[in-house]
């Protein structure tokens, strides 16, 4: 076999340039070896044309709607096709251009530049995320999906925080209300009821406490008794949240969902016209309106909701494709474990889906999750370990 298909990583490629031992101003060559592919979104038909003549100018391509080069259409998206070196050239290109390109290239160069965030910050300091991180799952529920009524006691409480203390979680996730499919809401004073005691006991340790509520009376508990994150189902929909979170400054995870738990999964909330650019589209939303609220940018999180209002194809494009996601620079979470999307593959009930749910989260962790949020403490925390010892692999 005299072919290898190489991988367009820039160190794999910048290592088999030295390995063949090129002159050192050929190393450059390493951004030719480097594949990007950059959709854009609505662009007016004359300045799409224009961006396709210097995109073939700059040696790459430009796909654009039929139409778009009769003016026919008033807009098209348009996707580039390059790779580092094709794109700094169009960047000049379009420095000397019209129709407000001159801007976009400057919006494309400042794109390409940006650098994803490495620490999420909040009121107490920072959570790094170089390296990917396990929540672990305190539902203190009588009616969660997996594990309801296991941590209704005290007693049960204390031993479950102990327990994932002792393990080396990473970051703790109370829950006092079920967010299972078809469940009802209950209100903030029985979900306050129910963490109450397990915000108390973790005081006592040095550790990241989150805590899961779409309800903003709840979270303003929590955060009054030292919860640091809030992760909100709901996507921060609600005002008085984004509010209470901004004057906090605590940091913020936004999950995307359609409907509400109790109707997430009727057919209509499963509808989408592109399920990656409709949640692309919802997190644009919602962070601009958290920076509004004054909720900094570095102190957020987004998580697509798998299994929230979801079908389990769309759960695995998701999965798939969750990288795309970093278009944000923002860190990822993953909340997979038991889910009924494992189930429905491997065809096991939930107290069984253990080896699916290290599978489906190894996969997130490559695919760009910073955070797995995990049911299994013991194997969360050791597929954290292996996902993260392969991304840092190298040549």
């Amino acid at each position: 076999m005299k072919f290898y298909k190489l991988t367009p990583d820039y160190d794999r490629i910048k290592h088999e340039l030295a390995r063949i031992g090129v002159d050192s101003y050929a190393l450059n060559m390493v951004k030719k070896g480097v594949s990007l592919n950059i959709l854009m979104r609505d662009i007016k038909a004359p300045a799409a044309n224009i961006l396709k003549q210097e995109s073939i100018a700059s040696g790459m391509d430009a796909a654009v709607k039929k139409g778009a080069v009769s003016c026919s259409i008033d807009k098209t998206d348009v996707l580039l096709m390059g790779n580092t070196a094709t794109f700094e050239r169009l960047i000049k290109r379009l420095s000397m251009q019209v129709f407000g390109l001159k801007e976009l290239g400057k919006e494309l160069s400042l794109f390409l530049k940006s650098k994803e965030f490495k620490n999420i910050t909040y009121n107490k300091g920072v959570i790094d995320v170089s390296k990917p991180l396990c929540m672990g799952i305190l539902n203190t529920t009588p009616d969660s999906f997996s594990d309801g009524s296991l941590y209704v006691t005290e007693e049960a409480i204390a031993a479950r925080i102990d327990e994932m203390v002792e393990l080396g979680i990473d970051i703790v996730d109370i829950g006092g209300m079920s967010s299972r499919p078809f469940s009802e809401s209950i209100s903030s004073d029985e979900e306050i009821k129910r963490i109450k005691f397990a915000l108390d006991y973790i005081k006592q340790y040095d550790m990241i406490v989150s805590v899961d509520t779409n309800n903003y009376k709840t979270a303003e508990y929590a955060l009054n008794n030292g919860a640091d994150i809030i992760n909100d189902i709901s996507g921060m929909t609600d005002d008085n949240m984004v509010f209470l979170c901004g004057q906090s400054k605590c940091a913020v995870c936004i999950m995307h969902m359609q409907g509400s738990p109790k109707n997430m999964q009727n057919n209509a909330n499963t509808e989408y016209n592109n399920i990656i650019y409709d949640i692309h589209d919802f997190f644009k939303k919602s962070i601009d309106k958290c920076l509004n609220a004054g909720i900094g940018y570095s102190s957020l999180i987004l998580d697509v909701g798998f299994g929230f209002g979801k079908t389990v194809e769309q759960n695995y494009i998701l999965l798939k494709y969750l990288n795309e996601f970093k278009s944000f620079n923002l860190p990822l979470l993953a909340g997979i474990s038991r889910k009924s999307m494992i189930g429905a593959v491997i065809d096991k009930d939930v107290n069984n889906r253990l080896a699916g749910t290290v599978c489906a989260n190894t996969a997130a962790i490559l695919n760009g999750a910073d955070i797995i949020r995990v049911h299994d403490i013991k194997e969360g925390i050791d597929t954290v370990k292996i996902a993260d010892y392969i991304l840092k692999a190298y040549i």
